[in-house]
């Protein structure tokens, strides 16, 4: 077992990834497009909503479960779909499965995963898994890649909708990495200072690539050319039509990732999307975009609860997760808060990390004066209207 005495929050798991990967790989996790601003903004938005706690209430019996469609979730958040997680630690996205499903959460596998929908499904057992669909230009692949995922067992199929361009993140450019790290001076010398991740993902196994492609793509399947496959032949017209025919075909439920405007969360109502998920990717596509958090009460107010309201994006205290549920959403998802957790301990540091989240969302829900997360409402936030030194409203 890892020594987790002074790891206390993400930031000390950010540290631990930053001392296991090098220096290009920990910026792909960390960077987002062009200046930051988006991303450093999905965080400055919890900021301008504080707590207005009640004190006279009997907590001492606390319950944070929820349910979702139907099922329990053992806390209101989940681990949202990353790429190429392997990269970050051998055979990361079983890894993080499998702790996810003791902790009895649900987890969302990317497209771009480094292992296989079927090898994570036969990975993790009795897992709430969630398949995260990228679409392509050959309509025969995305009608695989759904087929595989039910019968494979997933229990929910979320399309994301928001990176039909391609991103500007200077870091990965100035680092030359996109799908694949450029075997630059630069780059030789940051994996050479990190002999153990050099060890553990390149050396000791075959290097991981998109093996959810694999059996999909005709010719060479060597991750160059998967990556190729990636990243040229992404399907850029996916509009409400073809929402119409993936919840035609998909008979589980069916989520859109990349909702920050109210009147796509009525068209996903409008062809029978049973959730969205607010997301500007981490601050890592449009530069500029809004934080989910700021555009939360907007759409949750709109959806009226029809179908249930997620987000991501900046998450990294409890107290972040409790200002949402606050608001009106029904769960969050983590994506770095992962991925630094895995890259610095592996299985051991998820756990770690998902126990430090759940403990922080139980402490903040004592302080409020809630039994239940349900007991939550926007009568105990205290909203800024202006934040000191800006030049637009917040929420």
């Amino acid at each position: 077992m890892a020594d987790f005495s002074q790891v206390h929050n993400i930031d000390d798991f950010k540290r631990l990834a930053r001392g296991y990967l090098p220096r290009p790989i920990f910026d792909w996790i960390e960077g987002g497009a062009e200046d930051e601003i988006s991303l450093v903004n999905n965080r400055q938005a919890f900021d301008r909503v504080r707590f207005k706690p009640r004190t006279l209430v009997d907590v001492n019996k606390r319950d944070q479960t929820v349910e979702l469609f139907g099922k329990p979730m053992a806390s209101p958040f989940c681990i949202a779909p990353m790429g190429n997680l392997s990269l970050f630690w051998p055979n990361a996205e079983v890894v993080i499965a499998q702790a996810a499903v003791a902790a009895g959460i649900p987890f969302v596998l990317s497209t771009a995963s480094a292992v296989s929908m079927e090898k994570v499904a036969e990975g993790a057992p009795g897992g709430r898994l969630w398949f995260q669909l990228y679409v392509f230009k050959d309509e025969k692949v995305n009608r695989s890649l759904v087929d595989r995922a039910a019968r494979a067992g997933y229990e929910a199929l979320m399309v994301t909708t928001d990176t039909h361009m391609f991103p500007k993140r200077e870091r990965d450019r100035r680092n030359g990495i996109g799908l694949n790290l450029k075997k630059t001076p630069a780059n030789i010398a940051a994996v050479m200072a990190r002999p153990k991740w050099l060890w553990d993902v390149v050396l000791s196994r075959p290097m991981p690539k998109l093996a959810n492609l694999e059996s999909e793509v005709s010719g060479s399947t060597t991750y160059e050319a998967l990556a190729n496959y990636f990243l040229t032949q992404r399907y850029n017209g996916f509009d409400l039509e073809d929402l119409r025919r993936l919840r035609d075909q998909w008979k589980g439920k069916l989520m859109v990732k990349g909702i920050l405007n109210v009147e796509d969360a009525y068209r996903a109502i409008e062809i029978g999307c049973d959730g969205v998920i607010l997301s500007n990717h981490g601050g890592r596509n449009l530069e500029g975009s809004a934080a989910p958090f700021e555009v939360l009460p907007e759409i949750v107010d709109g959806v009226d609860g029809k179908i249930p309201v997620l987000l991501d994006s900046g998450f990294r205290r409890g107290s972040d997760i409790v200002k949402a549920l606050a608001i009106g959403a029904k769960a969050v998802m983590l994506g770095r808060p992962a991925a630094y957790a895995v890259a610095g301990a592996g299985k051991d540091g998820v756990a770690h990390m998902l126990s430090t989240m759940k403990d922080e969302v139980d402490r903040v829900q004592g302080y409020m004066g809630c039994q239940k997360l349900s007991e939550l409402g926007r009568d105990l936030l205290l909203f800024d209207r202006q934040r000191p030194g800006a030049n637009t409203p917040s929420i």
